[in-house]
């Protein structure tokens, strides 16, 4: 918890499931996602927590070495460990970061895995219906 309070970048780790989605943000680039962590429901509105990778806005996108995981484990950041605090608290801790970059599950390979780019969007009340 202090590392990830005292460095200026954090990493987010991102695995689809029912409290972890993701959506197109553009139609030039379908590629560039907003990606969502599920923090609870007020009523039908999910509290979300949005990453958002968009050429414009956080456009860097940077191929590393796998044996990175565990080089860096001290600053990823995961669903587990961000939903421990509420919603508020989860923005204050990585909201002011300088970079956060997430990495998506999906984008991790045999030898290597991508990093991109996001913008800690924080609470955008989603609808369910």
């Amino acid at each position: 918890m202090e590392k990830i309070k005292n460095s200026d970048t954090v990493y987010v780790y991102f695995k689809r499931d029912k409290n972890q989605f993701s959506n197109s943000n553009n139609n030039i680039k379908p590629d560039d996602l907003n990606y969502y962590y599920v923090f609870g429901y007020n009523g039908k509105y999910q509290l979300a927590m949005t990453f958002m990778h968009h050429y414009q806005v956080a456009p860097q996108e940077i191929k590393v070495k796998k044996s990175f995981l565990k080089k860096k484990k001290d600053v990823i950041i995961t669903y587990e460990f961000l939903t421990k605090y509420n919603l508020a608290e989860a923005t204050e801790l990585i909201g002011n970061k300088k970079q956060v970059y997430l990495i998506d599950e999906d984008d991790i390979g045999w030898f290597s895995l991508k990093l991109k780019e996001v913008k800690v969007i924080g609470t955008v009340p989603q609808s369910i219906e």
